[in-house]
């Protein structure tokens, strides 16, 4: 007798995340993405290799920006590949299937790591670049540059949290726009430390913000299936990556305000 229980999740989701993530990586809109990045870390191996370029943190911003704006295309583009279904009205045919929604979504979380994958490249090939010219990122510019990378990966989960819980892809593209005006202001404030492409001066503040980060970036994708996974199931790691989240914040807030006068929030 035939069983219709579900295949294996680890089999199914790595099958999933290729499909998906080839699909996302050849994407038109995330394609668009890829060349801004490219853009940008090519105009700072320009003035590397000109001779002209002082440090990661005074030249290194247009390759930072770049990678940003790829990230902020990866979210529009895992939205609407999370809207597949809809858009092409076959979702009560995907319903039937033997692989449940919470699997569909894993695979479509593990899909935006070829996007995060491709960040990392183009970031990984600019320090080497960097290393031979003698501009070798130091060690708080290198946890910034990693922060970048997980950027890319919280913004692709983003993109599929709403897709779950707002399908309507004009909703991402209207964030997409909000995040491009979401930039720290000339007075500096502790909030800005929240920000996840914010980058910090210090060591160690710049690591509990990549902390802050990743708790983060696993408090959005739990979100994303919450949508259609039993309760129990996210209860637990939502509640330790929220402590991350929130232990983190605290930090950061802590740490940018001055030792002695009124903290600017």
């Amino acid at each position: 007798m035939s069983s219709t229980a579900d295949p294996p999740r680890d089999s199914v989701v790595p099958a999933l995340s290729r499909v998906e993530g080839w699909q996302l990586v050849s994407h038109p809109i995330f394609l668009v993405g890829v060349a801004i990045a490219v853009l940008g870390c090519a105009a700072f191996v320009r003035t590397i290799v000109v001779g002209t370029a002082i440090s990661w943190d005074e030249d290194g911003w247009t390759a930072a920006v770049g990678v940003l704006m790829m990230g902020i295309l990866t979210m529009v583009a895992t939205n609407l590949a999370a809207l597949r279904d809809r858009r092409s009205v076959t979702t009560e045919q995907h319903a039937s299937l033997p692989v449940r929604p919470p699997i569909r979504t894993s695979g479509l979380l593990a899909a935006a790591l070829w996007p995060t994958c491709v960040a990392a490249l183009l970031l990984a090939s600019v320090v080497g670049i960097g290393a031979t010219q003698d501009l070798a990122p130091s060690g708080v510019e290198v946890v910034q540059l990693v922060g970048f990378v997980v950027s890319v990966l919280l913004l692709g989960a983003i993109g599929i949290a709403l897709a779950a819980w707002v399908p309507n892809p004009f909703v991402a593209t209207v964030v997409a726009w909000a995040l491009l005006f979401v930039t720290p202001g000339e007075t500096p404030a502790a909030w800005q430390s929240l920000i996840p492409w914010q980058t910090l001066g210090a060591t160690g503040l710049a690591a509990w913000h990549l902390a802050y980060l990743c708790g983060l970036t696993v408090v959005v994708a739990l979100l994303a299936l919450a949508k259609t996974s039993r309760p129990r199931v996210i209860v637990a790691p939502m509640v330790v990556s929220i402590a991350v989240v929130v232990a983190s914040a605290a930090v950061l807030l802590n740490g940018v305000c001055p030792a002695e006068g009124v903290c600017r929030f």
